[in-house]
């Protein structure tokens, strides 16, 4: 393997043990670090070439060739929708996985850039990650970032950031879903107001994890609900490295109508643009489980619905 591919690898089993909350260094490191080799090499390949392929033939389809290791492939509905050119604010859920790959891989916009963590393993794809504006937890970093993203807005691009920025229950498991459109942050108003021309696409993103994982027992190692999902995500991607072929998933993906600030104004007019997002996703989502055929998921709770 060479340095660039073992780099790569490392970075991936960091995360791994980040996400199992054990120690990054020391025994746990020497001792369970071997197991998860040959998946992160895997994923190093796979990212390698996937990074290859932004430079030769764009963002959009490499994408679409990622999701190919994973998924039987994407249905979609409201390409038709999407704004060609211009400044877009993409705003999606965040069910984890490989959900930006499938907002990407049907966006048709090689001028996308997403808003993300600063995760290791992309930080080290050279051309991949220029796709990426990468926000840390550092208060002075995160107001680059947000510069970053503004000037690549007031220059025509579009940008994709997730409302919550956290990761999100899948729609096509959890009840819990709407609660956590009700957490979008405020900060999105901040794009609209500082370039008002921007339109809004809302995006629905469902059935990229699977239900065996997303429950599976392996998840109780972590008590946070957050970092329970990202447990289940990290154990998918695990089995489907380790075993090629084993699972694949069929992601549903849902455009809505692009909005201009006029209309959410319109929409909402005495509470502001962010109430007036948070409804029309609330609405999007009870479209796109129509569309998918998915009755109301159950709750943790047992009780039947998203509720009113």
């Amino acid at each position: 393997m060479d340095t660039e591919m073992s780099a790569l690898s490392e970075s991936l089993i960091t995360e791994i043990f980040n996400a199992l909350g054990l120690s990054r260094t020391g025994w746990a490191r020497r001792s369970f670090g071997p197991l998860f080799r040959k998946a992160t090499d895997r994923l190093s390949e796979i990212g390698m070439t996937f990074d290859r392929l932004v430079q030769r033939e764009g963002f959009t389809r490499a994408a679409g060739w990622a999701l190919t290791n994973w998924c039987t492939g994407v249905t979609a509905r409201g390409i038709e929708q999407v704004p060609p050119r211009g400044p877009l604010l993409v705003v999606s859920n965040h069910p984890g996985t490989y959900d930006a790959l499938v907002i990407c891989s049907q966006l048709r916009r090689d001028d996308v850039r997403i808003v993300a963590s600063d995760i290791p393993f992309l930080m080290e794809l050279p051309h991949a990650r220029q796709q990426f504006i990468f926000i840390s937890r550092i208060a002075h970093d995160r107001m680059r970032g947000f510069r970053v993203a503004m000037r690549h807005l007031r220059q025509g691009g579009a940008l994709l950031i997730y409302g919550s920025g956290y990761i999100d229950p899948d729609p096509d498991i959890s009840g819990e879903a709407v609660e956590h459109i009700e957490r979008w942050s405020p900060s999105l108003e901040m794009f609209l107001r500082l370039v008002p021309e921007t339109k809004v696409l809302l995006t629905l993103v469902s059935r990229v994890v699977s239900a065996g994982w997303a429950r599976s027992p392996l998840t109780w190692m972590q008590r946070e609900p957050k970092y329970r999902r990202r447990l289940a995500e990290f154990g998918q991607v695990l089995q489907q490295l380790l075993f090629p072929g084993s699972l694949y998933l069929s992601p549903c993906l849902s455009f809505d109508a692009p909005l201009g600030v006029e209309s959410l104004y319109t929409a909402c007019p005495t509470n502001g643009l962010l109430p007036a997002l948070v409804r029309r996703e609330k609405q999007l989502l009870a479209q796109h489980l129509e569309w998918t055929g998915r009755p109301m998921p159950m709750d943790p709770t047992g009780s039947q619905g998203y509720g009113t």
